[in-house]
Order: C-alpha cells, then sequence, then structure tokens
C-alpha cells in the first residue's frame, strides 16, 4: 500500500492544456461557423473552465448557458452531428485536451418551444449515446475523441420528432474526482430539427440533478482500483424511443440566419451599408460600416474575430474610395463576405446502440430509428454506446497500484511516502497549463489575473 501521513511531492511532467471547450459545431461534416448557434462562456479566457457545481444551473448547458443566442441552426432528420473540442476556443492549433483528463463522454438532447428563449435548466433532457472506458484497449471515451481530432460525432436516430431542440455534448475529467472534484465540460448547440416524424424519449431527466456529488460515476479513483470496479457511465440510461405526437411545427420561424447578412462571425452579422451618390453620403455608410465592426467586436466571442477582421477591411475599403473621392458606391454591393463553410473527414461515428423503440410499443409502419439495438454492436459504457464500430466488451478500469505519467523517486528518510494524485499550476502566458503532483492540501480556485501572470492551483 503506496498511502501514508507523509507527502511527497513529484516534480512537473510537461506543459499541456488542461481544460477544453466546445467550439465548432458540424451538420454532416460541414461547419457552421465558430460559435454560430452555439452557447458558450461569455468571457473568453474563462471559456474552458469546467462545471464542479453538479447542482448548479450551469450543469445544462454551460457557464452562460441560460441565455440562447440568436442563431438556430437547422438540422435534418437522420443527420450526423458533429461537436469538436478546443482546449483555447479561439487558438486551433492547440490540442482538444490534457490527455490527463481522463473520463467519459455523452451527448443528451431536450425538445423546446424556444431554442433561443428556453434556458436548458430542468426536466426534459435524454441521453442519445454515452461512453466510458474500454478496458480491452486502455482507452477512457476523452482519449478517444482526443485522438479523432477533438471531435464526437453522432448520428440522429431517425423520425425524432420535429422542432427546436437543445443538443449538448459533455465531458467529465476524473482526474480529481476521488478529491471531490469532477470536472464536467458542457455546450449547448440550439438546433431546429427538419423532421416530420413521431419519436419521443420513453423518460427524461432533470439537469442539474441527473447526477449527484459524492456518486460513484463522478468520485471514481481512476488511478487507484484494487476491487476491479466497473466504471459506471454518469446519467441516466442512453434513450429509448417510443410512437408520440406527429411533428406539429415543420417550419422553424426563429434564428433563421438574417436576410441581407453578408457576414458571420459567431452569432453577428454583418449587413451592407446604405447607397450613397455624394461625399457626405459616401462618409456616411463608413461610418455605419466602423458602427456595425464595434459592435462584431463587443461583446467578443470565445471563438475569437477571424471574421470581423474581414469586416474591418471592407470598412477601410470605404474610407479609401471616399478619400479618393468615388463617391458612388458601395463598392461590392452586397457580395458575401462569409468564408465557405469546412467540410471534414467525420471520422469516428458513435453509435447511438441504445436509442431504439421501446419494446411495449409498436413501430409505427412510417417509422425507423438509424441504429436499433438489435443490430448494434457490443459497446463499452455501462447503458449502451461506444465510440468504435466494432464490439468492444464490457470494461473495468483495474488498477492494483496508483499510477502516474512520471516515476516517482526513491523517498529518503521517511518510507512511510503517500503519491498523491493531480494538482495543476496555472501559468497563464496566453493561458497555457502546468501539470504538476504535488501534495494534497490544495483547494481548487478559479483562473484568474492576466496574461503572463502567475495565478492560483487547480488540485
Amino acid at each position: 500500500m503506496l498511502f501514508s501521513k507523509t507527502l511527497l511531492t513529484v516534480a512537473a511532467a510537461r506543459s499541456v492544456f488542461a481544460h477544453t471547450t466546445f467550439t465548432h459545431f458540424y451538420v454532416d461534416g460541414v461547419s457552421q461557423g465558430a460559435g454560430v448557434a452555439m452557447r458558450m462562456n461569455k468571457v473568453p479566457e474563462n471559456a474552458s473552465f469546467p462545471v464542479e457545481n453538479l447542482a448548479s444551473s450551469d450543469m445544462a448547458c454551460g457557464f452562460d448557458g441560460t441565455e440562447g443566442v440568436s442563431r438556430v441552426q437547422a438540422v435534418q432528420d437522420g443527420s450526423t452531428l458533429t461537436f469538436e473540442f478546443h482546449s483555447w476556443a479561439a487558438d486551433y492549433s492547440k490540442p482538444s485536451l490534457d490527455p490527463g483528463h481522463k473520463g467519459p463522454c455523452a451527448v443528451y438532447m431536450k425538445k423546446v418551444d424556444s431554442a433561443i428563449k428556453d434556458t436548458g435548466v430542468g426536466d426534459g433532457w435524454f441521453k442519445l449515446w454515452d461512453d466510458g472506458y474500454d478496458a480491452t484497449n486502455d482507452q477512457w471515451c476523452t482519449d478517444k475523441m482526443i485522438a479523432n481530432n477533438g471531435r464526437m460525432s453522432i448520428q440522429l436516430p431517425s423520425n425524432l420528432q420535429g422542432g427546436y431542440y437543445l443538443v449538448r455534448p459533455e465531458l467529465l475529467a476524473l482526474h480529481n474526482a476521488a478529491k471531490g472534484d469532477p470536472q464536467f465540460y458542457i455546450g449547448c448547440a440550439q438546433i431546429f430539427l427538419e423532421s416530420s416524424g413521431n419519436l419521443t424519449p420513453e423518460s427524461t431527466v432533470s439537469i442539474p440533478g441527473y447526477v449527484k456529488a459524492g456518486e460513484e460515476s463522478v468520485s471514481f479513483n481512476i488511478y487507484y482500483n484494487p476491487d476491479n470496479k466497473v466504471y459506471p457511465v454518469p446519467g441516466p440510461a442512453v434513450a429509448k424511443l417510443k410512437a408520440g405526437a406527429a411533428t406539429t411545427q415543420k417550419t422553424q420561424d426563429e434564428g433563421v440566419k438574417p436576410a441581407g447578412c453578408i457576414l458571420e462571425n459567431a452569432n453577428w452579422c454583418g449587413f451592407e451599408v446604405p447607397d450613397y451618390t455624394d461625399e457626405a453620403g459616401c462618409w456616411a455608410s463608413g461610418q455605419n460600416c466602423w458602427d456595425q465592426d464595434a459592435k462584431c467586436y463587443n461583446p467578443y466571442p470565445p471563438t475569437g474575430g477571424a471574421n470581423c477582421k474581414l469586416w474591418e477591411a471592407k470598412c477601410q475599403a470605404l474610407n479609401d474610395a471616399c478619400t479618393a473621392k468615388k463617391f458612388t458606391g458601395p463598392p461590392n454591393k452586397g457580395k458575401d463576405l462569409t468564408p465557405p463553410q469546412t467540410t471534414i473527414q467525420i471520422g469516428l461515428v458513435m453509435p447511438t446502440t441504445g436509442v431504439s423503440l421501446a419494446a411495449a410499443t409498436a413501430t409505427p409502419a412510417t417509422s425507423t430509428v438509424a441504429q436499433s439495438s438489435a443490430a448494434a454492436p457490443a459497446v463499452s459504457s455501462s447503458s449502451g454506446g461506444g465510440l468504435q464500430t466494432m464490439a468492444t466488451p464490457t470494461s473495468k478500469y483495474a488498477y492494483s497500484a496508483l499510477a502516474s505519467p512520471s516515476p516517482a523517486p526513491t523517498p529518503t528518510g521517511d518510507s512511510d511516502v503517500e503519491y498523491e494524485t493531480v494538482i495543476e499550476t496555472v501559468v497563464t502566458t496566453k493561458w497555457e497549463y502546468v501539470t504538476v503532483y504535488a501534495p494534497a492540501p490544495q483547494k481548487h480556485r478559479r483562473h484568474g489575473g492576466r496574461h503572463g501572470a502567475v495565478v492560483g492551483r487547480w488540485s
């Protein structure tokens, strides 16, 4: 046994990006634009903070997630949705997540009357997919997500009831869960499902409330498991679907990209400036352009202002035209400046194997499910679901001793030594993090301060 009263500090192992945030939403492999139709932490430097209070309303859609954004993304029946995570919301060259932050993943949905106005808090959530630990390959779901370029993809069950939904990807980092500090990384996409189906979940859960502090799923010791306990994925089982009322709303009437929008940046839209035929009108239209630009940056979106810079170039071109006494315009009137949507190779698609028609409910003649449980492969999580399309056995996360990513030094003097779990010292030169192994009596504090400052500790 390696536990005792004496603590031994182990030197810092490596520089990592400790935390993460949901930044991109893809529909059938096509990007909808960074931050578009997504609820995110509004403070860019805090965007990757985890939710740790499991009773908080932040558990629904993350920090600032109770307030909807102006856009709602249209999604077709049976589409494949991809959720992309990054450790730095506006810098996609960084790793998606520190490999030491191991844990399960899940995707939930909630049908709502308004994807913009609904807070997301409360009952109505149902789970589409989850994945925990694969003992055969010694992989947590987060390991697979990192290997898949920070992406999780699921195919929506066909014939879900159409209308507005919140879609909620969830990651849980368990590296310090045994110390009472599970770390959830959550976001919500706002969608309108274009479907005439009638399938609804057999049961739903409340968020917050679906998981509570102290439960094994959020307090599991991933370093020391001498009894070979099976890791229980948090939350409910993957939903079973039943035939319900037919879809009543088949046309999207909120959150549509506004007519005349010629450039998007997250949920901001730029519109063409007024026509002009004289000098006063030219300068007035230039000012109109710069006024719109200020709104692009304020509030500054966590995913950055790359397209705001494109708008600035338009404004500068207007100013240059006025200076050159070209008083008829605007130049390139109505040109759509939004960069083309990017397409990705989706990679691994997590089978929603638990999403099937309830056994007691007959399948309507027009209703099918994308992947029924009868045809699905065996999976690794407790409720069905897995990142791989191949069969994987029921898993156990079994360690006979405390695992450490770096060798512990040989004790000197006192042979009664304890090797403790992770504490992360935060050094914010562009908010980068260093993982160290250190004595346990440190308490988690929020990141703070300015770039270049040393701020607090994560435990």
